[in-house]
Parts: C-alpha cells; structure tokens; sequence
C-alpha cells in the first residue's frame, strides 16, 4: 500500500495498515523538505504505483490529488470498526478506529470515518467527506460531496446537509443545512453565506504565477505558495523568478529558475500572475510602476493561517502578500501591493494603504492609518488613532504615539524623529 501525504493523517493511517497486517511501502508528498515519516520513506514523485490512499486531511486537498492520480485506490479499515455487510464503502475511503457503519449505509470515495463516529442505518454520505471523532449520524441523513461534520456533532434522523459545508464541532442539526455554508450550535444555525465557489475545485484551475525578486523575502513566498496549494485555497504553478540583478537560469532553491528581469517580464507573451517579493517599499513601487504588460495580474497570496474576525467588513485590494499568523479584526481596509510579515495584528477601524512593508510582530492599534511605502520595523506597535502618512520608518521596537513626518524616520519608546547625522 502506498499514501499520498506525510501528515498527521497519514500516521493514523499508517497504524491502521499495521494493526491489519497490511505492509506500508512508501509515502508520497509534495514537499520536498520532508524524508521520512514513521521510519518509512517520502518520495517527492509519483510514478504509477499502486494502490494509493490519499492521505491529506483536508477534503479539497483530498479531492484534487485524487483526482489527478490515475491509479487503483485502497480503502482502509481499522480491525475494532464495525461495518454492516449490507453496507457499501467507496474506495479511498478510510474507516478508523471504532467507528460504526450501519446496515444499506452508502458512503462515498475518499471519505474520512473519523474516531469512534458512527453512521446509522440507511445514511447517504457522498464523496470527500470527513466525519470527525465521536460525530453521530442518526438513520436517513444524507451528506452532499465534501462536507465536513465536527467532532461530537449530532445530525438527527432524515437531515441533508449541503455539499461542501462545515458543521461545528458539538453542534446538535435538527434541520436540513444547504450547499456551501458553515453552521454551528445547539440547535445548529447556519452562521455563514454559501461559499461554494471557494470551496469547489472547478472554481480554482491551476494557474500560473511567477516572483518577482529572487531574495529570501522571494523564498519565502515560494513556500507560502506551496502551502496555499495544500491547504486547497487556490493550485498555483510556480513558473520561475524575475529579477534585474540575478543571472537568467540561476536556480532559486528547489523552486526555479530567474527567468529575466523587467524586459523580460514585459515582454511574457501568456497570461502569469506575478507576486512583487522584494521588501523595499518604494522599490516595490517602482517595480510595479515599470510592469507595462497586460498579461500581468496581481493575486492576493494569503497565507492559510490569516485569521479574519469580521469578513463582512473586511476589505482588500490587490497583490498583497499576507504570512502567517496574521490578523484582523473588524471594519478593516487592506489596499495593494503591501507585504504583511508574518504575526502581524491589527485592531477595528485599520486603514492601510499601499506599497508598505510591515515586518514580522508589528501591532496596530484601533483606527489607526496608514498611508503608503511606509516601513514599520519587527515588533513596532503604532498606538490607537494616529495616522502614519508616506515614506516613513518606524524603527524596530519602537511605539508610534503621535503623528509622524512624511519622510523621517522614527525610533525608540516613545518613537521619535531620528537624525541620522
């Protein structure tokens, strides 16, 4: 048996295979950093062998990598499962440890039969559904394609719940749930509008895109690409890099190769979303200004861990890039082109707006604003309703309590106007 994914997820499988006498050969995953799991080899190249589960928690994930796999599938089993002989499971399904599937159940491809959960006679489970620990289907309920019931949760007799919804953990559905929508409580209440289109394959083809500069703060937007892709967010192909001062060829990483620099990128004759990955707020403008060809666009790269309290109010624009463990609260403006470090935090009423660079740890209080090319330094904090105009550096650390001039630089607690002569 061979998985396709070194995850948490695949080590639960991987002690299901063992407690059923079935031997694991080997592992397969995109990321080529990780070697080994569980003493057993990852390979980073699927050349046809057979038979696969796909071994990736997450449902979207799930479906697209099953989906480009041209092969036979296993379904996995634990021994202490108890399963109907009149029921019927898909392939690539797995069934876990103590986990119950009544008589006429019909459950899906590549399902997730969670720790200790239990389907009662006569459910219909479509397929790429997850159902989490302890979670109870009562008789007659049916699950559309991709939908993901939390742990503990309870669906009593005869419910539908939608294709590609969430159903929180603990929640009690007494009443049919429709496509797309996330919904939670006791009794359980749709909390979210559908969003389908976020959640279906079809409504994100793989596309191109390419990084321009081939630096560490490139590097690093390389990974967080790969990890969007495997979050099941958006597929994107890494084309290459551009960069003005790097020789055409030179290899970045295991990501790819410089492809040229501005003319080159001109001159790209195929539609190619790019990311500005260079950490410099006025030359990230610069470099914008300079881009001419209407092949280009801009995404938002957002990493998987960007934690929104209020999406209604939350507004972006484009080409931003936004690492991991950042946050924002509620009534908050994001323009373009800004790079967000990484545990960037930032309060209601924020107005950011373009080319900045906020560095890793930086803090922006209530209804603070800020202009555009400003630099703010590792762990700054810019206090509660002061507003932040153009070209200005906050020096790391520092705490920004009053207005500053357009230009300067600021430094220290409080921050103050640093004469560098």
């Amino acid at each position: 048996m061979y998985l396709y994914g070194a995850s948490g997820h695949a080590k639960v499988i991987i002690d299901i295979l063992n407690a059923s006498g079935i031997k694991v050969d080997a592992l397969f995953d995109d990321d080529p950093t990780i070697k080994e799991l569980l003493s057993i080899p990852v390979r980073h190249q699927w050349k046809g062998e057979s038979p696969v589960v796909v071994s990736v928690g997450n449902n979207l994930s799930r479906r697209q990598i099953a989906e480009k796999l041209d092969c036979e599938f296993g379904t996995v089993i634990h021994p202490t499962a108890v399963v109907s002989p009149n029921a019927t499971v898909g392939e690539g399904t797995v069934v876990m440890q103590g986990a119950i599937i009544q008589s006429d159940v019909k459950m899906g491809k590549h399902c997730i039969l969670n720790t200790g959960a239990s389907v009662d006679h006569e459910c219909v489970i479509g397929d790429y559904v997850h159902i989490s620990p302890q979670a109870t289907l009562c008789g007659n309920v049916q699950v559309g394609e991709g939908a993901w019931i939390g742990a503990s949760a309870v669906v009593i007799p005869g419910v539908k719940i939608g294709k590609w919804c969430t159903i929180g953990a603990g929640s009690v559905v007494v009443s049919d749930v429709p496509d797309g929508v996330m919904a939670f409580g006791n009794p359980c209440r749709i909390r979210t509008k559908p969003s389908i289109p976020f959640c279906d394959q079809s409504a994100h083809p793989v596309k191109r895109i390419a990084i321009y500069g081939a630096g560490g703060l490139g590097r690093e937007v390389a990974g967080g690409i790969v990890r969007i892709n495997n979050a099941g967010r958006q597929q994107w192909e890494i084309v290459g890099f551009f960069d003005d001062n790097i020789p055409v060829g030179a290899q970045v990483s295991h990501y790819g190769n410089v492809l040229g620099g501005i003319d080159e990128l001109n001159n790209f004759e195929e539609p190619l979303a790019l990311a500005i990955a260079v950490g410099a707020p006025k030359t990230r403008k610069l470099i914008h200004d300079r881009i001419t060809n209407p092949n280009i666009t801009f995404p938002n790269l957002i990493a998987p861990s960007f934690r929104i309290l209020d999406k209604q109010t939350f507004e972006i624009g484009e080409g931003n890039i936004i690492q991991d463990n950042c946050s924002v609260t509620c009534d908050v403006k994001l323009g373009s082109f800004n790079v967000f470090n990484g545990s960037n935090a930032m309060g209601h009423d924020v107005n950011v707006g373009d080319f900045n660079v906020l560095m890793p740890g930086v803090r922006l209080s209530g209804e603070v604003s800020i202009g555009d090319c400003n630099l703010l330094g590792v762990d700054s904090i810019v206090l509660q309703r002061v507003k932040v105009g153009n070209n200005v550096t906050v020096g790391a650390g520092s705490v920004m309590m009053t207005k500053p001039k357009d230009g300067f630089t600021y430094i220290g607690i409080p921050a103050k106007k640093f004469d560098f002569e």
